[in-house]
């Protein structure tokens, strides 16, 4: 019973390291951005939140590959992978709601039907629940990007739900 519980225990250890670490880059790199000019030099931000956003999602879907190898190396069950799956994606959702907050400060008309005089805590609530429905392809049309790298950086988001799901799990089931 214990040998069957120890390798959730790690992988969760590990998502959580992951997360931690990618959430508190992110957090820093909003908080850099306010306290040196981001509004003085928008585009220089911008391209520097493109950038950052592209190196995460290679990361993020490399390593992720890279654990469910190991998942399917080790035999583990369907229940493991569904525990990556989920993990993986509460990760991207969570870490493209703080982009787009990002991408909210340095642009206050970067999304449509959104209000960017709300308090901190408010409006990553509503980036959240548009990182959501991007990440599901819902997509209700509440929330929509405006500006350039609103858009690009949605995209990012839409292709990495896409690789996310349709190519993990058939790897998944391609091996099993």
């Amino acid at each position: 019973m214990t040998t069957n519980i120890l390798p959730k225990i790690k992988l969760v250890i590990s998502l959580t390291k992951e997360f931690i670490f990618l959430v508190v880059l992110l957090t820093l790199f909003f908080l850099i951005m306010n306290i040196w000019g981001h509004l003085e030099y928008p585009n220089l931000w911008a391209v520097a939140l493109v950038l950052f956003s592209i190196t995460k999602i290679y990361l993020l879907v490399s390593h992720t590959f890279k654990k469910l190898d190991t998942l399917i190396e080790n035999n583990h069950s369907f229940n493991h992978m569904l525990l990556l799956l989920g993990a993986i994606i509460a990760i991207i959702v969570i870490s493209f709601a703080i982009d787009y907050l990002c991408v909210s400060e340095i642009y206050t008309d970067a999304f449509s039907g959104f209000q960017n005089n709300q308090p901190l805590i408010s409006r990553f609530s509503n980036f959240l629940y548009f990182s959501i429905v991007t990440f599901t392809t819902v997509g209700y049309g509440d929330i929509t990007p405006i500006v350039p790298v609103a858009k690009l950086i949605t995209v990012f988001e839409m292709m990495s739900a896409f690789v996310v799901i349709v190519f993990i799990i058939s790897k998944y089931f391609r091996n099993n």
